[in-house]
């Protein structure tokens, strides 16, 4: 039986400790995500019974394309066939220009403009097609607005165009008119002979002056921690790296690198500066703050700033240690979504409630796994939150959802003498018998048994050894539970474990803390 239900997610699992070796490279994460999706429709029964038999044939077969494509490090014809089956799945025919839909790419060469700039826009493909387009292809480029693609200006039309996109990207440059400021679309839509057109978009922000301002506060930021330092102020200069975080928005949005949809940046550049003008003044800004905020730090692995998303019950009281939480999001999420989109912030109000700090690391890419750079990225939150809020040693816990959950195991088995307790949510682990390391550790395990995602099997050979083990172990299966929605529900009974349990002997959780790189 556990055999069978592993080999229901076999690609999904293959796929996983393909880019874990690989150390998560964009190209292989992005099989991932789409692989985890993949899994997802094929697990649930309702997709696969309207599939003939051919239909499901041919899906396995693609499947298996993937897996060997993936193995040999071919990613974009992972994707070809990961995308092919789904399209079987849902029903849709996969013809030359679904294919070409589903394997263009439109790049800007930045995505922060004034009005009347100029940007540079490439048009390619993830991967090639086994049968491409009939005739040249005819491209339209536009400007439309954010919510319902409404037309703001024609931008650019170009035609004649090689239906090869992988050898022949499309190049062109538009200029961006005067509007107003805010968020827009550029979409690039392709004329295909014989077939639907093919759009695809790319976001763009438009704001006169932002970049000038953005620099500006960038050098007054670089400057204050130069002087802080040499003046040995050293709490109010690690305090810098969550101002220049926010001014950092510009230029990773610019690049492409995080979605800005909902970020405000003269917001963000204002608070920045309100920042900034505190310590400028010899008073860390983060001192009085209670509830949910962001914060930043200066990661030594490669000298970039890391977020992450603090939240500090109203009763906080320096002079007293409180409790902190580790909080992992699953994948394709980032620091905000455990305390933001998980039952609409129902952790931070069990965490008010019962009185604990909360911390969420980005774990660099969203779909990370927690392991490399990411895994240093959970312990270096928990050094920097260690740092500036009185902590109990005896009383740091660590949860996680999906990814998360895989994360919770993997981050505990890897810093065994750290945690007080565990409750890894919707997730498993890759090597069950790895968990003699934390058999010392109680663990609250919850997981649905629907869950087309990581199916509930994951979570049961963990509890299945963990009891083998002697591990103090509490089991909510839940009946009927999908991926998601056994998530939010069971806060409280995380809370009511932690609140429970108590570190158990062993080094410091200080040294521990730092004692793998």
């Amino acid at each position: 039986m556990i055999r069978r239900l592993l080999l229901r997610s076999a690609l999904t699992i293959t796929i996983l400790i393909t880019c874990l070796a690989s150390a998560l490279a964009q190209d292989a994460a992005q099989v991932l995500r789409v692989s985890v999706g993949y899994g997802t429709m094929k697990n649930t029964p309702a997709v696969m019974a309207k599939l003939t038999p051919e239909s499901r044939a041919e899906v396995d077969r693609l499947e298996q394309r993937a897996r060997a494509a993936n193995g040999e490090g071919k990613y974009g014809d992972a994707l070809k066939h990961l995308y092919h089956a789904m399209a079987l799945m849902r029903g849709n025919e996969w013809t030359p220009a679904r294919a070409l839909g589903m394997a263009m790419t439109v790049k800007l060469d930045r995505q922060m403009l004034d009005p009347g700039e100029t940007v540079a826009l490439r048009v390619g493909q993830l991967f090639s097609l086994d049968e491409k387009p009939n005739g040249k292809l005819a491209a339209s480029i536009t400007l439309v607005k954010m919510k319902g693609d409404e037309l703001v200006k024609e931008l650019k039309t170009i035609d004649a165009i090689d239906s090869d996109l992988m050898t022949h990207p499309l190049a062109a440059e538009v200029a961006m008119p005067e509007v107003e400021t805010g968020n827009y679309r550029v979409a690039v839509q392709l004329k295909v002979a014989g077939g639907d057109p093919v759009i695809k978009y790319a976001t763009v922000h438009i704001e006169r002056g932002l970049a000038a301002d953005f620099t500006t506060a960038k050098s007054r930021a670089a400057k204050l921690e130069a002087a802080l330092k040499a003046k040995h102020h050293d709490a109010l200069a690690a305090a810098v790296p969550s101002a220049s975080y926010r001014i950092s928005l510009f230029e990773l949005a610019r690049a492409g690198e995080i979605n800005f949809d909902r970020i405000d940046f003269r917001g963000a550049l204002n608070e920045a500066n309100s920042m900034l003008d505190a310590l400028s003044a010899g008073t860390d800004p983060f001192a009085p703050r209670r509830g949910e905020f962001k914060k930043a730090y200066l990661s030594a692995v490669d000298n970039t700033l890391q977020p992450y998303q603090m939240f500090v019950p109203s009763g906080y009281d320096k002079s007293k240690q409180f409790p902190l939480i580790i909080a992992l999001h699953g994948m394709g999420g980032d620091e905000n979504s455990y305390l933001t989109v998980y039952g609409q912030g129902a952790f931070k109000t069990e965490a008010e409630k019962h009185g604990y700090i909360v911390a969420c690391p980005k774990g660099r890419k969203p779909a990370s796994m927690y392991v490399g750079d990411a895994e240093k990225d959970v312990m270096d939150v928990l050094a920097e939150v260690r740092r500036a809020y009185n902590i109990d040693p005896d009383r740091i816990y660590l949860t996680g959802h999906s990814m998360g959950g895989f994360g919770t195991w993997s981050v505990a088995m890897d810093h065994p003498d750290v945690f007080a307790a565990l409750a890894p949510i919707s997730g498993g682990a890759n090597n069950p018998a790895t968990m003699s390391k934390i058999a010392h550790i109680p663990t609250l395990v919850v997981h649905g048994d629907n869950d087309p995602t990581v199916p509930v099997e994951r979570s049961r050979v963990m509890v299945a050894m963990g009891k083998k083990l002697g591990v103090e172990i509490k089991y909510i299966e839940v009946p009927g539970g999908d991926h998601g929605s056994v998530v939010a529900p069971n806060f409280p009974a995380v809370f009511e474990w932690f609140d429970a349990h108590k570190r158990k002997g062993g080094i410091a959780a200080g040294a521990a803390a730092g004692s793998k790189n």
